[in-house]
């Protein structure tokens, strides 16, 4: 994935990346992280439903 917008939410969402490889921070947060700078991204794809 390209990001061409590496702004304060990529930023953070790659140390605490960085963080959670250490076992300094759960993977959870990482996640909360990388949906925060794919909207910022603009990139954030709605839910998936099921059929």
């Amino acid at each position: 994935m390209k990001w061409t917008k590496r702004g304060p939410c990529w930023d953070l969402a790659v140390r605490v990346c960085m963080a959670v490889i250490f076992d300094e921070m759960e993977p959870e947060e990482a996640r909360k992280a990388f949906l925060a700078a794919a909207k910022e991204e603009g990139t954030l794809l709605p839910p998936m439903t099921s059929s």
